[in-house]
């Protein structure tokens, strides 16, 4: 009995030994981010943008009727974060509150997942991310998103709508995985022998709902200029790191220029082929997210999967691919592929473009025409091309259906509200 006790108390001690040194190491890595990336040159520009949005609608000359023109106006409660608490390094205080999010997203894993998935979590997110991961709010709707996948993989569908709906108020691209949701949610009622059409139209209505409200509000407060995210988004040309700027790039060698541009924020490639490449890219945009839901509702796709099919189409034919953007995808490939040569490369040649060859290049702060390299083009070039054969690899994993490995509880009477439960 006594050595049953000391065994115990041993496993508890290194277990928690263990958990201290995890932290520990995370700690170091992300004070090593916000002192190297944030406090770098060019580290801490978007959250002056977020920290200047925040202070002009609290406290500025026009308060509670200015809004951000390219986010949706819930983004304002992260926004703010920047000036909580209201110090003169604003950009320490808002990566602070992004490792804490990260830190979040890795004891979820630990919670939801396994620890195993976690140590992954960190190591894609600190690899591919390095730059971006603290100077960008993205991580928050990330984590929205895989929660939503262990939401609805728990039948906990009425969490997961709300997460959806909180992840598309504060970015919009959760809107296409709101169709996977609703085809879940669907297959699990029928499959149980319940009526599907009223709990899955709510969760829809719901989701929609809160984006609706967030906007009409805005509207109420801004007027029509509230909606300048959709016009904003509908007008950008092509971003330097787009599938859309590489194909416009190879067209160089064909005689079609293409031209450097800095607008809308970001560093862009324009020329005579950018309308086609644009309107191509939307079809097969269109096509591709067609496809993902009509397999996942066939069943060869199981949720994780089907989450992460819908948004590598949407980012490779988008006509921005900023570098935080690859957050979105990094905590739902640890869940679909778990350590994949493919996505470390992925990670590696992203770091690789933002921020070295950004910094190499001296593209901050240029006037006039701005100087990619041919080095940062191939690298932005490969990293698509083996994006795209990471994304045919999730589009395509195998004929046979693919099942839930997680038990399903059984649906209980006189539950038909879109929990599932």
């Amino acid at each position: 009995m006594l050595s049953r006790r000391l065994s115990l108390r041993g496993s508890i001690r290194g277990h928690l030994n263990q958990k201290t040194v995890d932290l520990a190491l995370l700690g170091v890595c992300l004070l090593g981010l916000i002192i190297f990336a944030i406090h770098g040159p060019y580290g801490d520009g978007d959250i002056r943008v977020y920290h200047k949005y925040a202070v002009e609608f609290w406290a500025g000359k026009h308060a509670f009727h200015s809004l951000p023109i390219e986010y949706p106006p819930l983004s304002l409660l992260i926004f703010t974060l920047a000036v909580l608490p209201p110090i003169h390094d604003y950009a320490t205080i808002f990566a602070i509150w992004m490792g804490a999010a990260f830190l979040g997203g890795y004891f979820a894993f630990i919670r939801f997942s396994s620890r195993h998935n976690a140590t992954l979590y960190a190591v894609y997110l600190l690899l591919g991310a390095t730059a971006a991961l603290l100077g960008r709010y993205d991580i928050v709707p990330a984590l929205l998103s895989v929660g939503a996948v262990w939401a609805a993989s728990r039948r906990r569908f009425g969490i997961a709508y709300l997460l959806i709906a909180i992840g598309v108020s504060l970015k919009l691209y959760p809107l296409v995985l709101l169709p996977i949701l609703m085809i879940e949610h669907r297959r699990f009622l029928v499959t149980h022998d319940r009526p599907w059409k009223r709990p899955v139209a709510l969760g829809m209505l719901f989701t929609g709902g809160l984006l609706v409200a967030s906007f009409g509000i805005a509207i109420l407060l801004t007027g029509w200029d509230a909606l300048n995210p959709f016009y904003y988004a509908a007008t950008r040309p092509l971003q330097v790191e787009s599938f859309g700027a590489t194909l416009l790039w190879f067209g160089s060698a064909f005689g079609f220029p293409a031209i450097t541009e800095h607008g809308w924020h970001s560093y862009n490639l324009v020329g005579p082929l950018d309308g086609g490449i644009m309107t191509l890219l939307s079809f097969t945009g269109l096509a591709g997210l067609g496809w993902v839901y009509w397999r996942f509702w066939l069943g060869r796709f199981d949720l994780a999967r089907a989450f992460l099919a819908a948004i590598c189409v949407m980012l490779l034919t988008s006509k921005v691919f900023s570098p935080q953007y690859l957050i979105w995808l990094l905590p739902l490939v640890v869940e679909v592929e778990g350590i994949d040569i493919l996505w470390l490369l992925i990670c590696v040649c992203t770091t690789l473009i933002y921020p070295v060859e950004y910094v190499n290049d001296h593209i901050f702060g240029t006037v006039g025409p701005l100087p990619y390299s041919n080095t940062m083009l191939g690298t932005i070039a490969v990293r698509n091309l083996v994006l795209i054969a990471a994304t045919l690899r999730v589009l395509l994993p195998g004929r046979s259906p693919i099942r839930s490995e997680a038990p399903e509880p059984a649906l209980q009477e006189g539950s038909l509200s879109i929990s599932g439960d």
